[in-house]
This record gives C-alpha cells, sequence and structure tokens, in this order.
C-alpha cells in the first residue's frame, strides 16, 4: 500500500518547474505536499483519436537538459483515456524514497487521447539539471480530470489513472549534459486506489 500511495508524490520541487505553456499555471515554487489533490478539470478534452498535436514547451527555459521521447500505453483505462499526460523528473524514486524525493523538472500535455490501444503521444521535458547519476521519472493520465490544474507540481495520479513503472519503480534517466535525452514511457499500470 505504501508503494502505491508513493505514486502519488508530486512534492518537493526547487522552483524549477517546467510546464506546459496552454496550461496557464503560475511558478509552482512550491514544496512538500501529498499528492492527491483534488480539484476541478476545467479543460476540455479533445476527442480525436487521430494523430495529437506534438507538446509544447513551457516558454523561456532556465537552461538544462531536456528529456523527450513517446507516451504509450499498455494497461486498460479506468476513466475513458481521455485527459491531461503529467511527466515529472525526481532526483531519487518517489516510489521507493517518498520523503526524500525531490522534483526537478515536470511537463503537462494538455488533452491527450490515449483511449485507443495504439495511442502514442509526444512529450518534451526541459530544464533538467545535467548530471552523472540517473533521474527517476514518473509519468501518469488523469482521465477523470480531478488533478488541480493550478499547480502542476503538486498533481499526483488517484484512482484509475494510468501510471508508469518499471517493476515496483520509476523508470530511469540520465541527463549527463544539455543534449537532449530520449525516454519512451509506456503507462503499465491501473492504479487501484
Amino acid at each position: 500500500m505504501a508503494l502505491l500511495a508513493a505514486l502519488g508524490l508530486w512534492a518537493c520541487d526547487d522552483g524549477r518547474v517546467e510546464t506546459d505553456a496552454g496550461a496557464g499555471a503560475p511558478d509552482a515554487a512550491s514544496s512538500g505536499a501529498d499528492a492527491g489533490v483534488v480539484g476541478t478539470d476545467a479543460g476540455a478534452v479533445g476527442t480525436d483519436a487521430g494523430e495529437p498535436p506534438p507538446p509544447t514547451d513551457g516558454g523561456p527555459t532556465t537552461g538544462g537538459g531536456t528529456v523527450m521521447g513517446n507516451v504509450t500505453r499498455t494497461a486498460m483505462p479506468a476513466a475513458g483515456g481521455r485527459g491531461h499526460l503529467y511527466i515529472a523528473v525526481f532526483t531519487s524514486d518517489p516510489v521507493t524514497d517518498r520523503m526524500g524525493a525531490m522534483q526537478v523538472a515536470n511537463v503537462r500535455v494538455e488533452d491527450v487521447d490515449m483511449s485507443g490501444a495504439g495511442a502514442s503521444i509526444p512529450y518534451v521535458l526541459r530544464g533538467v539539471p545535467p548530471r552523472a547519476e540517473p533521474y527517476f521519472v514518473t509519468a501518469f493520465l488523469d482521465d477523470n480530470g480531478n488533478v488541480d490544474i493550478s499547480d502542476p507540481s503538486r498533481a499526483g495520479p488517484d484512482r484509475g489513472d494510468l501510471v508508469a513503472l518499471e517493476g515496483f519503480a520509476s523508470p530511469r534517466v540520465t541527463v549527463p549534459n544539455e543534449t537532449p535525452v530520449t525516454l519512451d514511457l509506456v503507462l503499465n499500470f491501473n492504479l487501484p486506489f
């Protein structure tokens, strides 16, 4: 149960937050909050199952590395498979290090349609501080529309959301310099609570 509760963590950022330009979110220099923040998703959800639009960046970057790729799914959506896609990078694994995991960057890709089995959503996440050690990446689809979109740094999955896991851990990526790194993510788990 603690493992799954830790998946909801999107807290403890250090002020370097990358958001989708269409999000209209303020600079999120907040810290330390457990996920599961419930709000009303005011965004219109797209219904076109065709080719998704490319993600937009969060405007000016603060430098740093870039992680980019595609998000697909193998798990079945519980709430239709349409909504906002959230991706974040942490200093340690929020699944196993709930209290110590610090968020360094995040992005929200709005109005995605992952209802079809072959859906593939591109993303670009900028502003990741380069380092030799791997980072840990969390990704989830908020298809039940209850994430508070005013602060993406506090967004976290809840019951029914699709999440990306590698075994019982978050996927890893190393960003050694400012050269873009490719990381494809698979939403392979449906959060049971």
